[in-house]
């Protein structure tokens, strides 16, 4: 974006090691793709968003993420032709207070602080909520390695939302992520990856009757990708935890469980502005406790997907990934109806002009219940929005996300449509001003749950 950064010479902010370490990051090519590039190498691969959560997942009480993580997830996963990783695509954010980062040896460490005040008609997210004055303390810490082959990224994230006239509605969340990629070859590459994630349970959820109130998921990953001829390869290994406590700390183990997963991937390896690919995985759904619920309903599963797709590489003006499968879980207990349903996942990019960028997503979740006469829930989301620089100081954004949840075996609806529009204006080059309207609106099945909010915040954002 060397045409926003208020300068004419783009080499200006980065010193000789730098660049000459960007340059030896432009010339590795994605091993799943010959002779392509990714579309934008300097994002922090841990912050990568995939699918879509509609805009802040259905049932839990998080933040929408920043515009940038759907760009870093197709660059993750879609290689484009073309000109490295300075190709136009315009990341959302204003440029003239980008942060240079702190050098720690072959790392940069990227720090920001974004602190925000305003006011909600519904502090509780919930039937029956009361308005109230919010203010919400936002870090965030980036790590990225500078080497020229592998790569290293990581990423910490949280929020504490506080409402001095409803303290009991106080919330917070904390992610964490870091992603180790191994250029073992031109041709072959391993990827490993650890997150963690922490959230509360919104109340106008049906899961929230049971007193749970706080979820944590650690994820463990492990892939392996190789070219052979017009095919890639990826054979992958993943699990999933999740921990679900109430606020006395007790654990929910009716609920707790971990999924396990063995999947493979194939991609069409022909450069082509459009490549097929399929995939599938075995999976197994292990519960810690086998019996808690007041029907002893073992919900233990065994189950697989399918699905297959395009991946969409037209150099920076559109790129990203659609596909869609079939997902089933087989629960053990022949009360129990399976747990399957129609997969859509997809991550878009398109860039109709350097100042304008916009993504859309679409994604598919499966989750675990301990309601009576339940086999789990089905969650799909998905999301537009839009990014546009007025300058390289001031930036435009908005965006529309829904998110509907429906029950295996139960007669339980839930769906959140949310809407938000926000600008920022940088200051100098480190302080920015940034202000954000939402509008939330919450409809359940079950009689009471149904809920709107809005919500008005403005604030300041330091970064280095």
């Amino acid at each position: 974006m060397t045409d926003l950064r208020g300068t004419g010479d783009p080499d200006e902010s980065q010193d000789t090691s730098a660049n000459s370490d960007q340059t030896g990051s432009n010339s590795q090519t994605n091993p799943t793709q010959s002779n392509v590039f990714s579309l934008r190498d300097t994002l922090n691969a841990a912050e990568a968003e995939t699918g879509s959560s509609g805009l802040g997942a259905n049932g839990r009480v998080l933040p929408i993420r920043p515009f940038s993580d759907r760009i870093a997830a197709v660059s993750r996963a879609v290689p484009v032709g073309g000109g490295g990783n300075e190709d136009g695509v315009f990341d959302g954010d204003t440029t003239f207070d980008a942060p240079e980062g702190i050098r720690l040896g072959s790392f940069t460490l990227t720090p920001q602080l974004t602190m925000t005040t305003g006011w909600t008609d519904n502090t509780a997210r919930a039937a029956g909520g009361t308005g109230g004055w919010l203010y919400r303390i936002s870090p965030d810490i980036a790590l990225t390695s500078d080497w020229s082959r592998h790569q290293f990224d990581a990423s910490l994230r949280g929020t504490y939302t506080g409402y001095p006239d409803n303290s009991d509605d106080n919330d917070a969340s904390v992610s964490a992520a870091a992603n180790l990629r191994l250029d073992v070859s031109a041709a072959t590459q391993v990827t490993a990856g650890l997150a963690y994630t922490y959230s509360r349970e919104e109340d106008g959820s049906a899961e929230s009757t049971s007193g749970t109130d706080h979820v944590q998921t650690l994820s463990g990953s492990l892939n392996a990708s190789r070219s052979v001829g017009i095919i890639a390869a990826t054979a992958s290994l993943g699990a999933d935890k999740n921990i679900y406590t109430s606020d006395g700390g007790t654990s929910e183990s009716g609920r707790d469980n971990t999924v396990y997963s063995l999947g493979l991937r194939l991609d069409g390896n022909t450069g082509s502005m459009f490549a097929p690919f399929v995939d599938g995985a075995l999976l197994l759904r292990r519960f810690d406790e086998s019996c808690t619920d007041a029907l002893c309903e073992k919900r233990d599963a065994n189950g697989y997907q399918l699905r297959g797709g395009v991946t969409i590489a037209s150099g920076p003006k559109l790129t990203g990934e659609v596909g869609a499968g079939w997902r089933i879980e087989d629960i053990d207990d022949d009360r129990l109806d399976n747990l399957s349903g129609l997969i859509v996942d997809a991550s878009l990019v398109w860039s109709p002009t350097r100042l304008t960028t916009v993504t859309a997503g679409l994604g598919t979740s499966f989750e675990a219940t301990d309601i009576d006469g339940a086999s789990g829930s089905i969650i799909y989301s998905g999301d537009l929005r839009l990014a546009h620089a007025f300058s390289d100081r001031f930036v435009g954004e908005t965006g529309l996300g829904y998110s509907y949840r429906t029950y295996e075996g139960v007669s339980i609806e839930e769906s959140t449509l949310t809407g938000f529009g926000g600008l920022t204006f940088a200051l100098t080059q480190n302080v920015a001003l940034t202000t954000t309207y939402t509008h939330r609106r919450f409809d359940s099945s079950q009689d009471g749950a149904d809920y709107n909010e809005n919500s008005i915040e403005a604030g300041l954002r330091f970064r280095h």
